[in-house]
């Protein structure tokens, strides 16, 4: 992209009120730099489920790992980011704020699901999404699981993944679910389970 389109692209993005429309733009712009030299970008985390919900779950910043090969170096991910106008480093090259929005470069992802990447089209670009069906164990494994102990912004995350899917507003495979909850990485499936009947009594409870 040359600097005219960054920059029309950025007017675009200034443009948008809505703030999780404003940050899935962002996501297809960056992604668009990254893929035309090479890099294959997806959207973890917390703002896989921010998009997945349609911002009904909103996590401050956009996380982005990386699929296939090469891997970006620092100094490429530097390169690549500075090309945007009036864009700001934290934390050298990793941390970016652009227009009143966070964006992570970290690293290689890291799933279990056995399936397709997800791509959503958005004006400035395709951004590329870890699987419904990993992201939802993940987070579910932050909440209820991790070392740390219990997490109230990954559980509303994990909650709100969880109540889209269980209404169907998302496609989701249990059986890949199931599994990826019981795989070594996680080896939650008993939590998993309890979980996702905890949020269908809240959903029966909030239709009585």
């Amino acid at each position: 992209m040359t600097t005219v389109e960054i920059t029309a692209a950025l007017d675009v993005i200034r443009q948008e009120t809505d703030l999780n429309a404003k940050a899935l733009l962002l996501a297809g712009l960056v992604s668009e730099l990254f893929r035309e030299r090479g890099f294959e970008p997806v959207v973890v985390g917390g703002s896989a489920i921010e998009f997945y919900t349609d911002g009904a779950y909103m996590s401050g910043d956009t996380d982005i790992c990386w699929t296939g090969w090469p891997q970006p170096t620092p100094e490429q991910m530097e390169e690549i980011m500075w090309q945007i106008p009036d864009i700001k480093s934290h934390g050298g090259a990793k941390s970016w704020g652009i227009e009143g929005l966070w964006i992570d470069l970290l690293g290689e992802i890291d799933y279990r699901a056995e399936k397709d990447l997800v791509v959503l089209e958005t004006l400035l670009g395709e951004v590329t999404l870890i699987p419904v069906e990993d992201a939802l164990v993940g987070r579910v494994y932050a909440a209820r699981c991790y070392c740390s102990g219990y997490d109230e912004k990954d559980d509303e995350c994990a909650k709100k993944l969880m109540t889209a899917v269980l209404l169907g507003h998302l496609p989701i495979d249990w059986e890949e679910t199931r599994k990826i909850a019981a795989c070594p990485k996680f080896n939650c499936l008993s939590v998993f389970e309890a979980f996702k009947t905890e949020v269908e009594a809240e959903l029966a409870k909030s239709r009585s």
